[in-house]
């Protein structure tokens, strides 16, 4: 395995504590040295990489992405999600279980492991169901999931409604010292919602989805997580709301933490007007004032890590020939008939995200929300530690050789037909972005280059 010199620019790794001009070397899979820049000689094996005006990060690591396979070939395949993971700058990802089978047992963690392997690219973690098939009634067999590979645990889009199986599956995940990562909705409340409750969902026609659906059940599970110490994650945070109460219970001692998603702190509802189903996702897109309290709390640390919530889905999952003519982008949709707002209704949840999250997150950087290593924390290190993954997240000699080069200044514009995800479904097709993964390097191997026009 040829070494690489990574020389002359801007290492940030706030797990190291480190951001500066460094030099790093990276051989037989680990980060060998790092060192001043300049000062590390370039091995007669190594391949020298010129960084000046680049960022070395830690690899960026996705704690949330759903890679629909096994079961859903036409949205999405380990091997396109890994490579879109790359071209991204992610070289982990965590691959959710709502898949077919189900990720319930060690043959399908194993076979996602095995897949990714083959696959190369960005490594694949296995998130495990709470409950057998996402029912919500039997817990799964936690120690044998966590030792086939899995390091979270989650029935994702399916909130588990039962109280006495939430607290028995705490106790679980304390035993294997895993946490478990919930999808906050009471379903109840949202109904047969399509968008966020207020002035654009009445102006459309369309069911409405109140705050309170997010905040009652982070209510109620936050209390059961306190009691039990067990660790709980909360995934794609998205109301002021519900942000008060993580808040409110790490004050009463919650092992808690939580993620949001580049979509919930760069739109609001009023993107849901525009595009329809493409930008139709659980929880929904919030107000103007939600996205701004989201903003803030990747800022301040109340948020600790972004995560893509990557969601593949065909256009006929999405509906889009139904609707893509009336959500056209680059105007807000006419009220919709009665019918067409029933169908809507039915429309899959979730957007795309690999390839468009680091432009994104970039954006709170260029616009002083947060500064550059903050980004590193909420996408490289944070994460890391939520999936108890000791030699990444960071730069240390020693660590696995898992690196993400940003030039920070690149601009380009999202092309969906140029992802190398299969889906499309993205409300951020023709956004112009700064900053892109320039290398994508996994276990010492360079396994994306930037390959956008800019």
């Amino acid at each position: 395995m040829r070494a690489l010199l990574l020389r002359g620019g801007r290492v940030i790794d706030p797990a190291g504590g480190i951001d500066g001009a460094f030099d790093l070397l990276a051989r037989d899979g680990e980060i060998a040295a790092i060192a001043p820049s300049r000062a590390l000689p370039a091995p007669d094996d190594a391949e020298l990489i010129d960084c000046a005006g680049r960022w070395i990060l830690p690899g960026l690591i996705d704690p949330h992405v759903h890679l629909r396979d096994p079961g859903f070939p036409e949205k999405e395949t380990i091997a396109s999600g890994l490579r879109a993971a790359a071209a991204g700058g992610f070289t982990t990802v965590a691959a959710m279980a709502n898949t077919n089978p189900v990720d319930d047992t060690p043959e399908i963690a194993r076979y996602m492991i095995e897949r990714a392997r083959a696959a190369g690219g960005a490594r694949l973690i296995p998130v495990s169901a709470v409950t057998r098939g996402l029912a919500g009634r039997e817990l799964v067999d936690f120690a044998a999931m966590a030792a086939a590979g899995a390091r979270l645990f989650s029935d994702d889009g399916i909130p588990i409604d039962d109280e006495a199986i939430l607290s028995a599956a705490c106790e679980r995940a304390a035993s294997v010292g895993f946490a478990i990562s919930l999808h906050e909705e009471d379903r109840a409340l949202t109904g047969h919602g399509c968008c966020h409750a207020g002035a654009v969902a009445k102006r459309l026609g369309v069911a409405g989805i109140p705050t309170a659906a997010e905040a009652a059940r982070i209510r109620r599970d936050l209390a059961i997580a306190v009691g039990s110490g067990a660790p709980v994650h909360i995934a794609h945070i998205s109301t002021a709301e519900g942000l008060a109460l993580v808040r409110a219970a790490r004050a009463r001692g919650a092992n808690v933490t939580c993620e949001a998603a580049p979509h919930h702190f760069t739109l609001d509802v009023a993107a849901f007007a525009r595009y329809g189903p493409n930008a139709k996702m659980a929880p929904p897109l919030r107000s103007a004032d939600d996205v701004a309290a989201i903003r803030a709390g990747l800022a301040d640390g109340s948020i600790d890590m972004i995560a893509t919530d990557h969601a593949a889905h065909d256009p006929g999952s999405k509906r889009m020939a139904r609707f893509g003519a009336l959500f056209p982008g680059d105007r807000e949709a006419a009220p919709l008939a009665a019918a067409d707002a029933e169908a809507l209704a039915g429309a899959a949840n979730g957007v795309v995200g690999l390839e468009t999250a680091l432009g994104l997150a970039l954006e709170l950087v260029h616009n002083r929300t947060i500064d550059a290593p903050r980004l590193a924390a909420l996408m490289a290190a944070n994460p890391a530690r939520l999936l108890r993954l000791e030699r990444q997240g960071t730069l240390m000699p020693g660590a696995f050789a898992d690196i993400t080069v940003i030039d920070p200044d690149a601009e380009w514009t999202v092309a969906p037909e140029n992802f190398l995800s299969k889906s499309r479904n993205t409300p951020f097709g023709g956004r112009r972005l700064k900053g892109v993964a320039a290398l994508t390097i996994v276990n010492g191997q360079i396994v994306s280059r930037a390959h956008r026009d800019q």
